[in-house]
């Protein structure tokens, strides 16, 4: 118990020291090289890299699968009139046309074409229990098809990525009360049996602890401890901007 509260304990300062990126169901860490920006992590249990550079070229990359490059600019002209705060933006891959159009970040729906229709991209997806990924429509879907990035993704990793951190020093703290707690009773033992007896019988230093006892108290520490360790992972994932 007590290396688990050290190693926690780290792993929250650093977490909490390194801003990034929450991306589907993962957490991309931002660091630089040069100009260039990158966002790596693990997303579905691969690793995950986006690397933007100053002009707006992204390329991204998924386990063994590579995305783009793909251009982000910023053209005023693109933007949809119903959309006042709307940024005006075009996307492209080589010579196609991705998308241009409006793009609000922070928002709901953040894509808009340049008629002020809004982009919805709540894509729906179902997986078999063989792995095989299925769309709406009931059409199979490949890994590369379903990870590639969509263009709400592309704009807001270039122009708006609003950065976050991970770990929870309250919480943190709050674990750590009864991960404490836990080690006193492993060791002090009879204490908190003689403790629990305070006020029902007399003579509780002559007391002893049944094997009932003794087995039950073995199990409610154990329990504790994956309790803790649960808890302590909660800790290390949450977010905070």
């Amino acid at each position: 118990m007590a290396a688990e509260i050290l190693w926690f304990l780290v792993a929250n300062i650093i977490a909490a020291v390194r801003p990034g990126l929450e991306y589907q169901e993962g957490f991309l860490y931002a660091r630089r090289e040069g100009e260039t920006q990158i966002y790596e992590g693990k997303v579905d249990g691969e690793r995950t890299q986006f690397t933007v550079s100053p002009t707006g070229e992204v390329a991204y990359q998924w386990g063994d699968y590579s995305y783009g490059p793909y251009q982000v600019r910023q053209d005023p002209s693109a933007a949809p009139a119903q959309r006042e705060n709307a940024m005006g933006i075009e996307i492209t891959q080589g010579d196609v046309l991705l998308f241009r159009g409006g793009y609000v970040p922070n928002s709901y729906v953040s894509l808009y074409q340049e008629s002020g229709e809004p982009v919805m991209s709540l894509d729906i997806y179902m997986v078999t229990s063989g792995g095989t990924i299925l769309n709406g429509s009931g059409g199979e879907v490949s890994q590369q098809e379903y990870h590639a990035p969509s263009p709400a993704v592309l704009a807001r990793v270039v122009l708006a990525p609003e950065l976050t951190h991970r770990g929870s020093v309250l919480l943190y703290l709050v674990v750590t009360v009864f991960a404490a707690l836990n080690i006193f009773q492993i060791c002090f033992p009879g204490f908190f049996f003689r403790l629990s007896l305070l006020g029902l019988v007399r003579n509780r230093e002559d007391a002893e602890p049944s094997d009932f006892y003794i087995g039950m108290e073995r199990i409610e520490w154990a329990v504790l401890a994956i309790v803790c360790l649960v808890l302590y992972n909660m800790c290390l994932n949450s977010v905070w901007t």
